[in-house]
């Protein structure tokens, strides 16, 4: 009688979280994130560094700090690298372990459904040559993470973590979600820069009517 041998499951990146913030005390690197995650680690770190900027406020100046690694890993997606990687110094970019417990108890039932929901297919969407194009969204994304409106990074941060697990996946129709909101962020952005260079031109003519 033959037994079939089972593969056993990957850890997911939600157990993965958990078990980086399990020690009561001290911090973790970033480097020792990226190590964790091994093979999978672009779409992971996607992931990872995505998620501060949806709990904005939560941990005061963390979307931040994250903010370059996040957009560095973007477009070394999108120069085709074949794994990331980080300068020293931000490798050493040290994260409290406290912080990372509540990060990891205030989206552990997110990342869980979210993980539960993806599966392999449309699989050439998340191919080599679409995680060119996934790398470009990430940047585009990253940038606009950057642009300081306040808590206008959480959906170009939802569309970074959505390619995240696009990728650890290979679930092409969450690809296909993410680059949706790619369109969605850029017109919201849009919108939101010509209100103000309406009012700023607005102003203007004002200042100019009272100076005349």
């Amino acid at each position: 009688m033959r037994f079939r041998r089972t593969r056993p499951r990957a850890e997911r990146l939600s157990e993965i979280l958990a078990r980086l913030a399990e020690p009561a005390t001290g911090s973790v690197m970033l480097g020792d994130v990226l190590s964790a995650v091994g093979e999978r680690s672009f779409g992971a770190l996607l992931v990872i560094l995505a998620i501060p900027n949806m709990v904005a406020g939560l941990i005061p100046g963390l979307s931040m700090l994250l903010g370059l690694p996040l957009l560095l890993v973007s477009v070394q997606l999108l120069v085709g690298a074949e794994k990331p990687w980080l300068p020293r110094r931000l490798a050493r970019l040290e994260i409290k372990r406290a912080d990372l417990r509540r990060i990891v108890e205030r989206t552990r039932k997110t990342l869980r459904r979210l993980e539960r929901a993806l599966r392999p297919r449309l699989e050439f969407l998340t191919a080599s040559w679409a995680e060119r194009l996934i790398g470009l969204g990430c940047v585009a994304l990253s940038i606009l993470v950057f642009l300081p409106i306040p808590f206008a990074n959480l959906v170009p941060a939802t569309g970074i973590l959505l390619f995240g697990f696009a990728m650890l996946e290979r679930d092409g129709l969450m690809a296909l979600v993410a680059f949706g909101i790619v369109g969605l962020s850029a017109a919201l952005f849009s919108g939101v820069a010509f209100a103000f260079i309406a009012a700023a031109g607005h102003t203007v003519r004002q200042l100019g009517l009272s100076g005349g």
